[in-house]
């Protein structure tokens, strides 16, 4: 079955709502047709694979969760990866629908995915940033020693390898949790009386910053930390728009596995 770009557009953002993003986001439409679609193709990050996809199944939309237009592109060059991608979605009517920080934001977004995911329970408020709720603080159903915690989070999360910063003999069970780059709230961690801080895109001086603060600092890396919420996108479109199909990437268009 058929539906408009439209129709899914506007099932999103009463979702993960424009207002919500963040000041300096630019998350939402990024290319739009009128166009009908049988499918979405997901993906966190709009690339030129994601692209050749959506061609390959005919598909006329692409949800992401990283914005297409991020950076302040100011020009469609023919022959540069971008301008090459902003033809490709031109020539063949496929838009682009893009929620970033509208998402981590959202009920059932990213933050409360990946709550959900590591069973956590006793749900609070992390943060907030330009009075939006940031990250959440919860607890796990048993205490974790660190190995312990690096299977239980590479099982859950389906990541290859975690980095953990801080100190060997800490033993975890209240964590804070910020799917995406969220160092920047080590200390708001910390305060939150949480063991360890679980995110991504974690820095050698932002390790050091764990380490004298006396709090676990865990890298599950950007990635892993977020594409979680692909699956809920997809359930939730299910249920509101029968027969329509998906396609998921389920791993890094760009991470290489050597």
């Amino acid at each position: 079955m058929k539906y408009q770009v439209s129709e899914i557009k506007n099932y999103m953002e009463n979702w993960a709502k424009d207002k919500d993003q963040l000041s300096w986001d630019n998350s939402g439409s990024q290319i739009e047709f009128k166009e009908f679609t049988d499918s979405v193709i997901l993906g966190l990050d709009l690339t030129d694979k994601l692209i050749k996809k959506a061609i390959e199944l005919e598909s006329k939309l692409i949800i992401t969760h990283h914005p297409m237009f991020f950076s302040g592109e100011k020009n469609i060059i023919q022959g540069t990866y971008m301008g090459n991608n902003i033809i490709s979605l031109i020539k063949n009517n496929i838009s682009v629908l893009s929620y970033h920080t509208s998402m981590d934001i959202a009920k059932d977004g990213v933050n409360d995915t990946l709550f959900e995911k590591l069973n956590l329970k006793n749900k609070n408020i992390l943060a907030y940033e330009e009075e939006k709720a940031m990250g959440l603080v919860g607890e796990f159903e048993k205490t974790y020693s660190l190995l312990e915690l690096n299977k239980f989070l590479i099982e859950k999360l389906q990541v290859k390898k975690i980095k953990f910063y801080g100190r060997e003999d800490k033993l975890i069970k209240k964590v804070a949790i910020l799917g995406g780059s969220g160092a920047d709230f080590i200390c708001d961690a910390k305060k939150s009386g949480a063991d360890a801080f679980i995110t991504g895109d974690v820095k050698h001086h932002d390790g050091q910053k764990a380490y004298e603060n006396d709090i676990i600092l865990i890298d599950v890396g950007h990635f892993y930390s977020e594409n979680i919420v692909l699956e809920k996108i997809k359930s939730r479109l299910m249920e509101n728009f029968k027969g329509l199909n998906f396609y998921i990437e389920e791993k890094s268009s760009f991470e290489l596995d050597i």
